[in-house]
């Protein structure tokens, strides 16, 4: 069965080659696709990750195989959020999201070449810019 990530990126991908990106709010986009692919990116990451001690060959192929799939969907949706319809002021908004889909695209390359500290670069890079974008855009609430 696919995963509940799979399904959120086939789902966004139908919508948007039906024509209907504008019918996925950002809002929602990073709850179905962006957090579910970054949450994978993170532990995939940190798996292969030569720091902490794993050989990354020992890392199943099915883990590599996610962590690309987690890319690729975090590309297409940083790639996505610089269209007209998903823009935020001010310029720090296209930079994050071109940020984003490189990253994602950097994630996707280690993650084939089964690359653990490029991908865990790319991971930890993931964070830092999710941080600097929801610092700007995501309201906080006090609490």
């Amino acid at each position: 069965m696919p995963s509940k990530p799979l399904l959120a990126l086939v789902a966004a991908l139908a919508l948007c080659s039906a024509g209907e990106a504008a019918a996925i709010s950002v809002k929602a986009e990073m709850k179905t696709v962006v957090e579910p692919a970054s949450n994978t990116l993170f532990a995939v990451g940190g798996e292969v990750d030569p720091e902490n001690g794993p050989d990354a060959a020992k890392v199943p192929d099915k883990r590599w195989k996610e962590a690309g799939k987690a890319a690729a969907a975090l590309k297409a949706v940083g790639e996505g959020l610089i269209a007209a319809e998903h823009a935020k002021p001010g310029d720090d908004w296209p930079a994050l999201a071109r940020q984003m889909a490189e990253i994602g695209d950097r994630a996707a390359t280690a993650a084939a070449a089964k690359d653990g500290k490029a991908l865990a670069q790319a991971a930890n890079d993931l964070g830092d810019n999710c941080s600097a974008c929801h610092a700007r855009y995501k309201p906080q609430d006090g609490g």
